[in-house]
């Protein structure tokens, strides 16, 4: 007891002999490596008096008195540690990674897809892994796999898709890649085909009202892409692709190290449908011919005080469809039959640069980005040609008030939108230019992991519709170390291109009027979620329980229903919401067999014509179930996937003579994927098949023998095309040393 005391004693006068600078180094083990870590926040135990660390993982911090002696370090992702202070000595402190951060997986494969429990914004990362387990050629192919995102065809004849989230179009998702907008007005309806599966490092899906520091047009969530970058993990790798429909593609990307600070990358891919096809003998070919050539070019720069990462990228497309004998050499008058032309050009260049002050947690940021986009098309005798610029500015300062437990952002933006189109040789209705500078601020509240707060607000003058402001809200809380619940409230608005976004319906012979001038949209969201994590015996059940409201104040209506062979754009004039419910649940089953089952429910609906009914083309509910088996060191892979779709309402056939007639119900459906991987080395050799159950959409084109005819439509898609699909394809991948 004696000697007891005596230690006691002894650290109690070396604690009490200590008042000033600690200072340290905060590291993670990586093999034999030692990497520091910035940005991890250092504090006294029970006060707000704190720092972080920079980055070289190096921090210095006064102690204010005798009586604070336990020094924290917390760190997103990581484990939190706490040290006794004895003396003045340097620390080095080593943190772990673990689950003690909270992620909660929630699909085939453990952290292939996760939900954080400490960012108070409902996302979905979803990473390389799970891109991997289909073929993933574009963006538009990314989510055959998740619950959350329904992606389908948006005609019989052009070989577009388009994607809903919380069953709305994806217009009213905004899209980022690497945070910055892009994908906006013309580009929207082809953009989820230009960025290649094999560049994306992952991607984040976003639920409900995003962060205001990222613009004021989400109303559903945000899609944002993580490309690969030069400063990755990854050197170089090829990929190559082929199915039995005659798409045929190549990719090839490699990173370069110029020196201790610049890195550079560039990504190369070409890829094209050859071959003819016409799987229901309805006359058209049922994909386009189709050539595509993309490249970008990153540079990333690492600076003592200034960071920055900025590149450019170039897209060339030609598409070339429609009835089987068109020939495209020659002018459609010319021959009498029915040919659908497509061509397109994107450029892209940005920067952003952050320079970090000697203040902990303070930084001042700048985005730069400027998008051309020119598209040149007809279908039929329709022409739209549409020439669309657009130019993103945003400066933001992060700091902190009092100690790192309140952040905020704020700052300016401007966004400037060219778009020039005409249709039909007519510029009235289609295009718009607008000019909208805006301002923000967000305040995070962060006392604990078990506790998170973001409150943001911006106001927006548009040169089109005037001043706004954009109120968002988001909180988590944990109920308990395997429940965290969220709530989060926003609004949002977007300028509608009536044509430009919906440009499917030109593959018909609807008359398009315009009943009034069409006003910004406006939207409420709101959100509640609960991610839980269940023991069932050594393993975990991932439980994913959700529900989003979106409310329109004012709404683009594409009224399909008035006349059969018309559509109406207007304004709302009475409700228009949807209510999604969703539920998801993964459990590894045995050793190495992940399985993931989901149900969604969908309740759409808007008012057309002063009556209140459900919003076509949408899903009454989706199923999922996937699962996925791996051998012992990841050698082999096998991946099955089903998707059940439950019908749909489909615009009236009513105004058509009896023969082209069709029911404004869909049938409900089941779509089976399913691919085996051989993974050698660096190398993985696949093979897969899609729509395996060979289901198909019965006569989806109306009166395909007459198409310059009063009826034809090609634009009343609800399902798959054509039967089963078979594709191979090689992968070889190289890290860095």
């Amino acid at each position: 007891m004696k000697k007891l005391y005596i230690i006691v004693f002894s650290i109690l006068v070396s604690l009490s002999a200590y008042a000033g600078d600690i200072k340290g180094k905060v590291l993670e083990k990586k093999g034999n490596k030692s990497i520091p870590l910035l940005g991890v926040n250092v504090y006294w135990a029970e006060t707000t008096i704190g720092t972080i660390t920079d980055d070289k993982g190096e921090f210095n911090i006064n102690q204010p008195g005798n009586e604070y002696h336990m020094l924290v370090f917390s760190y997103v992702g990581y484990l939190n540690d706490t040290v006794l202070i004895h003396n003045s000595s340097p620390l080095q402190v080593y943190l772990a990674q673990g689950e003690a951060l909270g992620e909660v997986t929630v699909t085939h494969r453990r952290a292939n897809t996760s939900i954080s429990k400490i960012s108070p914004l409902y996302v979905q990362n979803v990473s390389s892994k799970e891109l991997e387990r289909c073929a993933c050629c574009n963006l538009s192919e990314s989510f055959e796999t998740n619950a959350s995102v329904d992606v389908a065809y948006a005609d019989a004849v052009s070989g577009v898709k388009q994607i809903q989230l919380l069953g709305l179009s994806g217009r009213y998702s905004q899209l980022t890649i690497g945070n910055i907008p892009t994908l906006r007005g013309a580009e929207s309806a082809f953009g989820m085909e230009y960025i290649p599966g094999t560049w994306m490092e992952g991607l984040q899906v976003s639920k409900g009202s995003a962060s205001v520091k990222n613009g004021y047009e989400s109303m559903t969530g945000q899609i944002n892409i993580s490309l690969k970058e030069p400063v990755g993990t990854e050197k170089m790798h090829f990929y190559t692709y082929g199915n039995m429909d005659g798409k045929v593609e190549t990719t090839f990307g490699h990173a370069f190290k110029l020196n201790e600070k610049w890195n550079t990358s560039i990504m190369v891919q070409g890829s094209g449908n050859f071959r003819e096809m016409d799987m229901n003998n309805d006359g058209f070919l049922d994909k386009p011919l189709a050539k595509m050539g993309t490249f970008i070019n990153q540079w990333d720069y690492k600076g003592d005080v200034l960071s920055s990462k900025f590149g450019l990228s170039y897209i060339n497309e030609k598409r070339e469809g429609g009835q089987l004998d068109y020939n495209h050499d020659i002018s459609q008058s010319e021959q009498g039959l029915y040919g659908i032309g497509i061509d397109v050009e994107r450029f892209n260049a940005y920067a952003k640069n952050g320079f970090i002050f000697n203040r902990e947690a303070t930084s001042i940021g700048t985005i730069l980005s400027y998008n051309y986009f020119d598209r040149t098309s007809f279908y039929g005798n329709r022409t739209f040609d549409v020439r669309q610029q657009n130019i993103f500015v945003n400066l933001l300062f992060q700091s902190y008030i009092g100690d790192t437990r309140h952040t905020y952002n704020t700052g300016i933006s401007v966004v400037h939108d060219n778009n020039d189109a005409i249709f039909n040789g007519d510029k009235q209705n289609v295009g718009y230019k607008e000019t909208t500078p805006g301002a923000f601020v967000e305040y995070n509240y962060i006392p604990s992991e078990k506790f998170t707060f973001m409150l943001g607000l911006r106001y927006d003058n548009s040169s089109l519709h005037g001043g706004f402001f954009t109120p968002r809200a988001h909180a988590k809380y944990n109920l308990s170390e395997i429940i965290a619940v969220r709530a989060s409230a926003g609004k949002g608005y977007r300028t509608a291109d009536a044509v430009s976004e919906n440009s499917n319906l030109l593959a018909s012979s609807k008359a398009f009027i315009f009943d009034e001038k069409v006003k910004q949209e406006e939207a409420w969201n709101y959100g509640i979620s609960l991610v839980n994590e269940i023991p069932i015996g050594e393993r975990k059940l991932n439980l994913n329980i959700e529900f989003f409201r979106t409310d329109f104040v004012n709404q683009l209506v594409v009224d399909m229903d008035q006349n059969s062979q018309e559509v109406h754009f207007y304004n709302l004039d009475g409700a228009s919401f949807s209510n999604i419910y969703q539920i998801e649940a993964n459990y590894e089953l045995f050793k190495r067999f992940d399985l993931t089952a989901a149900y969604r429910q969908n309740d759409v609906q808007s008012t057309f014509n002063g009556k209140q009914e459900e919003v076509p083309f949408v899903n009454k509910y989706k199923g999922l179930l996937s699962g996925s088996y791996r051998t012992n060191l990841d050698k082999w892979q096998f991946d099955l996937t089903a998707q059940f779709n439950g019908d749909q309402r489909l615009p009236s056939t009513g105004n058509n003579s009896p023969e082209n007639t069709r029911p404004n119900q869909s049938e409900q459906y089941v779509v089976w994927m399913a691919q085996v991987t051989k993974n050698h080395r660096n190398w993985s050799f696949y093979l897969g098949g899609e729509n395996i159950g060979r289901f198909t959409q019965k006569n989806a084109i109306i009166d395909p023998e007459n198409p310059f005819g009063d009826e034809f439509d090609a634009s009343r898609i609800w399902g798959p095309l054509y039967g089963g699909m078979v594709y191979a394809g090689i992968k070889y991948n190289l890290g860095k040393e």
